[in-house]
């Protein structure tokens, strides 16, 4: 028998990837091993060594991540799946996160560039069509808890092609007035105000400090068990999609540690209901690796990650289905990290 045939059989045609180098070789020599009941010993030794001469074409086994989809679209960002194992490319960003370093600076920062359609269609007569907001957004956090946020509108445009067909028909207005709000084509000159009478942070609608998130456990099991007792009395929704979002929360838009990042990385690789799509490039053109997980069953409600393995950071977040809401809820994370600079107004980016 031809092992390597076998095992292209199980695991389809062989797709070449620079991640499975250092796995691939441990994973096969695991299931040749399997096969010793059915195979003799001097078949299996001859296909491991044949299969070790081509490692590196040989897909790695698709792990709890999920397997992977077809060819599709991630809020207009195409991505390809690849026969790598997504509960690897956690793994992979879990070892990143770790060797982070300790955090400096004054203050914790998180920019984001938002995307959502507007809930009304505009225009007059036959000419309607909808449009798409888009807004810069940062939120400043101090070590003593003092918070800052900050706004600034970037303008809004026709959503599709259709849309901008009935938009110029309808004489390219730059403006619009709808249900009491002023909507522009053009950027506006932003905001900052400071934030009172609130802690900085929460989890599944329960605040958190500083100090609590520094004393999250940075074992992955215990990290889980301690999310899944915080967010059990979260009404609707799915219970195990509340979790994969409060641990996929401690990526990004929380200053956690870095073990306690690694943790959550890890916990979410062994998450059966978080699904590996495939690579992907977020709406900035950046390369990464797309996930998802269901955060409410009826109506179907999901959110879907594109992070970098390589730098272990969140670069995207986007939410569909979501009831009372037009179309994708889109974030683009800019930046998030500790910085030295001083609040201020959103610049242009």
């Amino acid at each position: 028998m031809d092992e390597l045939k076998t095992i292209r059989e199980l695991y389809g045609e062989p797709q070449a990837d620079p991640i499975l180098k250092a796995r691939v070789r441990k994973r096969l020599e695991a299931e040749l091993l399997r096969r010793r009941r059915r195979l003799s010993w001097t078949v299996a030794v001859a296909g491991l060594a044949v299969a070790a001469a081509t490692a590196i074409a040989v897909p790695s086994v698709i792990g709890r991540a999920g397997p992977p989809n077809q060819v599709t679209e991630i809020a207009g960002a195409p991505y390809q799946t690849t026969a790598i194992s997504g509960r690897s490319v956690l793994l992979a960003a879990a070892t990143t996160a770790e060797s982070g370093s300790a955090a400096t600076g004054a203050y914790w920062r998180v920019r984001k560039l938002y995307r959502q359609t507007y809930p009304e269609r505009l225009g007059r007569g036959e000419n309607r069509y909808r449009v798409v907001e888009s807004r810069l957004t940062e939120q400043w956090v101090a070590r003593d808890g003092r918070v800052w946020s900050g706004s600034r509108a970037l303008g809004a445009r026709p959503m599709s092609g259709a849309d901008e067909e009935a938009w110029r028909r309808d004489g390219s207005p730059t403006e619009w007035s709808s249900e009491g709000d002023v909507l522009s084509t053009s950027p506006d000159k932003g905001m900052l105000r400071a934030v009172t009478g609130k802690v900085p942070f929460s989890m599944a609608g329960h605040q958190m400090t500083f100090e609590q998130l520094r004393g999250l456990p940075a074992d992955p099991a215990a990290l889980k068990d301690w999310v899944t007792e915080a967010v059990r009395d979260v009404p609707g929704g799915s219970t195990d999609g509340v979790v994969a979002d409060a641990l996929s929360g401690l990526l990004w838009s929380k200053p956690s540690p870095p073990d306690v990042r690694a943790a959550a990385y890890r916990a979410l690789a062994d998450l059966p209901n978080v699904r590996y799509l495939g690579k992907a490039t977020d709406e900035q053109g950046r390369a990464g690796a797309a996930f998802s997980f269901t955060l409410q069953a009826a109506p179907p409600v999901r959110r879907t990650l594109i992070i970098d393995p390589d730098s272990s950071q969140v670069l995207s977040s986007t939410v569909t289905g979501r009831p009372g809401v037009t179309g994708d809820q889109v974030e683009v994370v800019l930046d998030a990290g500790w910085t030295d600079d001083k609040p201020a107004v959103p610049d242009l980016p």
